[in-house]
């Protein structure tokens, strides 16, 4: 014999009416909308992952090649021997030129490398910093620092045009560095170094954060 048989409420049957099978069409929209997100958001993560970008910089790196050990002082009466550091061209727009290669800053003479007896030296290690830039890296540049008879430096120029990124990271360096001062006929003199300097890219930078 059958048990009893309930009816749900009329409000509960209502409700699981409700709950039919989605159609072939509103399963096609959910689809659609399903696959537009994921989209955006293929879209989105690669400037939150930090993927290079179209802005992204380059970070040059600035070396110098190795300082040549100095130069002993010279005999009596024997004239210095020709230094490369001392032989370039005239500097372009940096300092006015003597005669004899001895250039001027102001109202004072420095002098080149072959006219020393010992060259000025530094008393202690110059770092240059890396520099960001946009695009390339430029070609090597050429500083030329300015020495007092007392180790300090007077100025620092370039010769040729410099890129104002990296004249502003390498002045104040050399500008901050000390030197043992450069001697002629035994007493310490002004002088001028000729330094070449070589950017290198160091990496790319990553992009802006978003």
């Amino acid at each position: 014999m059958p048990g009893p048989f309930f009816l749900a409420p009329a409000a509960e049957r209502d409700s699981l009416m409700k709950f039919r099978p989605w159609s072939l069409a509103e399963r096609g929209l959910l689809a659609l909308w399903l696959s537009l997100l994921l989209h955006a958001a293929l879209l989105w993560l690669p400037a939150r992952l930090g993927q290079p970008a179209a802005h992204a910089g380059l970070l040059v790196r600035l070396a110098m090649p190795a300082a040549a050990p100095a130069r002993p002082a010279a005999l009596p009466g024997a004239r210095p021997a020709s230094a490369a550091g001392g032989e370039a061209s005239a500097p372009a727009g940096a300092a006015p030129r003597e005669a004899d290669g001895r250039l001027r800053l102001g109202a004072d003479i420095y002098y080149p490398a072959r006219e020393l007896d010992q060259l000025a030296q530094e008393q202690g290690a110059i770092t240059l910093p890396d520099v960001e830039l946009d695009g390339q890296a430029p070609p090597a540049l050429t500083v030329l620092v300015f020495i007092s008879e007392t180790g300090r430096v007077d100025g620092v120029r370039f010769e040729g045009a410099a890129p104002a990124r990296l004249a502003d990271a390498i002045s104040p360096v050399f500008g901050a560095a000390s030197y043992q001062p450069a001697l002629k006929d035994g007493v310490p003199v002004k002088s001028y170094k000729r330094i070449r300097i070589e950017p290198q890219p160091a990496a790319a930078l990553p992009p802006l954060s978003h």
